[in-house]
């Protein structure tokens, strides 16, 4: 989902910001549940723990992003 939101913003055809704004949202839900998820077995497997870790920091990515975009 991170891959295509990113492929999305680097269209050379541009992009239309109501259709950016609705992706990164779900990016941004879909990294929160994944984090959660993943840190629910972060426990269990050192590998889950880096997923956490990956999806915040994808998701504060996104915030920054959405935020510098409103601007």
């Amino acid at each position: 989902m991170a891959q295509a939101t990113m492929h999305m913003m680097m269209r050379p055809a541009g992009m239309n910001m109501d259709v950016m704004s609705a992706m990164m949202t779900a990016c941004m839900t879909m990294g929160k549940a994944c984090a959660a998820e993943c840190r629910a077995h972060a426990d269990m497997d050192e590998m889950c723990r880096y997923c956490a870790m990956a999806c915040d920091d994808m998701v504060m990515k996104c915030e920054a992003m959405m935020t510098s975009m409103s601007a």
